[in-house]
């Protein structure tokens, strides 16, 4: 079903709503206009450009990347009914990696305007269901932060999401940081998503099809993230916040020796950071638990980062949202803290209250 169909077939707000509210903050979304452009980028000549892609696309085998593609599609029925099987009330709506980073900077543009303008519908249909991150075009960093401007104060949009490089590049790079300086000012997150390895770093992965959410996808949004928490950005935006999946791509596991390994190396290649890099990410991250909702690493991201810094996800459709729901429903937590990741986080990193 199509956007505008969706649009049209949302019924009526609820009136009796669940005590506890299940909401899934890393729930992809697709556009028919963003799918055919990027089979036509691949067609010519994109595996060139994009190799971690083609890769991608390969490994995952034709079918079960048809079936992705109808479900990241459909907002509807389907996803409707998904949602019902797994008990969610609520999915935080990203459009699916790699987005629009893979397209020159004005069709990137397009492209990010009329997924805003699409997926802003589908929220003002059903806000109760459905609340969605605004697509930006890093290829133009101004016209990326002006854009993010207008799906928030505009459309209604919750943050922005980068689905983590764009052609190599980080954001750590100065040039992207006016896109920083408007989700600051927006009081908005940036949800940083994974995508394939860049193409400098994608040949080691290449061997046993390692490049996708296996491995690749951690190694490469972890070390993203690990690269601004270094840059100094959070120095100069104490305020930002940022998302990420996958209970922080491990940096969790690994912040304690970033930090031990940080104070003793003192290379001069190293931004001078007013705190501990273990600081940053308590203070200007979220993460998420989607395809994570294995009990231990839960319960170790909660007891690093606070309860106050965990939410709950499912990642469909390229995870089983009634196995992850029901997975984390199992994890030994206290009602208080269940309730926060489930519901009141996401509320208030999502300005989700009342709604």
């Amino acid at each position: 079903m199509g956007v505008a169909a969706a649009t049209a077939a949302a019924p009526a707000l609820s009136a009796k709503r669940p005590k506890l509210r299940k909401i899934a903050t890393e729930e992809s979304f697709g556009i028919p206009d963003i799918a055919a452009a990027t089979q036509q980028f691949m067609a010519k000549g994109g595996a060139q450009r994009e190799p971690g892609l083609a890769a991608l696309i390969a490994g995952f085998g034709a079918e079960q990347g048809k079936l992705w593609m109808g479900q990241s599609l459909d907002l509807g029925d389907v996803r409707k009914a998904a949602m019902a099987a797994a008990g969610i009330d609520t999915q935080i709506l990203l459009l699916g990696a790699p987005g629009v980073q893979i397209f020159d900077a004005p069709q990137a543009r397009d492209l990010a305007m009329l997924a805003n303008d699409r997926i802003a519908q589908v929220q003002t249909s059903d806000p109760y269901r459905y609340a969605a991150m605004a697509t930006i075009a890093p290829q133009d960093p101004a016209s990326a932060a002006q854009e993010l401007e207008r799906a928030v104060s505009s459309l209604g949009l919750k943050g922005a999401l980068i689905n983590s490089h764009t052609r190599g590049e980080y954001l750590d790079d100065r040039k992207f940081w006016q896109i920083f300086e408007a989700a600051q000012a927006l009081k908005k997150p940036i949800y940083i998503h994974p995508r394939d390895p860049s193409p400098a770093m994608l040949q080691p992965y290449l061997p046993h099809a390692l490049a996708g959410p296996i491995w690749g996808f951690a190694a490469e949004t972890g070390l993203h993230a690990l690269r601004l928490i270094l840059s100094g950005v959070f120095d100069e935006f104490p305020d930002l916040q940022i998302a990420l999946g996958h209970l922080g791509e491990g940096l969790p596991f690994f912040i304690d020796r970033v930090d031990i390994r940080m104070a003793a190396d003192g290379s001069p290649l190293r931004t001078k950071l007013k705190l501990r890099p273990s600081d940053y990410l308590k203070r200007n991250f979220v993460l998420t638990t989607s395809g994570m909702n294995y009990g231990p690493s839960v319960r170790q991201a909660i007891e690093v980062m606070g309860a106050d810094r965990i939410l709950f996800a499912a990642d469909w459709p390229y995870e089983d949202a009634t196995a992850a729901s029901a997975t984390f429903d199992k994890i030994r937590l206290s009602a208080n803290v269940r309730k926060r990741i489930v519901q009141t986080n996401a509320e208030r990193v999502f300005g989700l209250t009342g709604i």
